[in-house]
């Protein structure tokens, strides 16, 4: 099993933005857009393959309906 560094960095920052400050005080559509950009880059840089891409973009919906309410 090959485990790649780069990929696993990416997914923490991902989850980081959970208690990133400048993320938390931003508006839902904000948040919700930061959520799809970082998606589409790790998408972009190879490090999720389409089915992982399209998981983390269901993700981000579902988390922009909840804080919607």
């Amino acid at each position: 099993m090959t485990i790649d560094i780069e990929q696993i960095n990416a997914m923490e920052a991902w989850f980081a933005l959970r208690n990133d400050a400048t993320f938390i005080s931003a508006t839902p559509e904000e948040r919700y857009e930061t959520r799809l950009k970082l998606a589409d880059d790790l998408l972009e840089r190879k490090l999720v393959d389409s089915g992982e891409w399209r998981e983390l973009v269901e993700e981000a919906t579902a988390a922009y309906a909840d804080e919607l309410g």
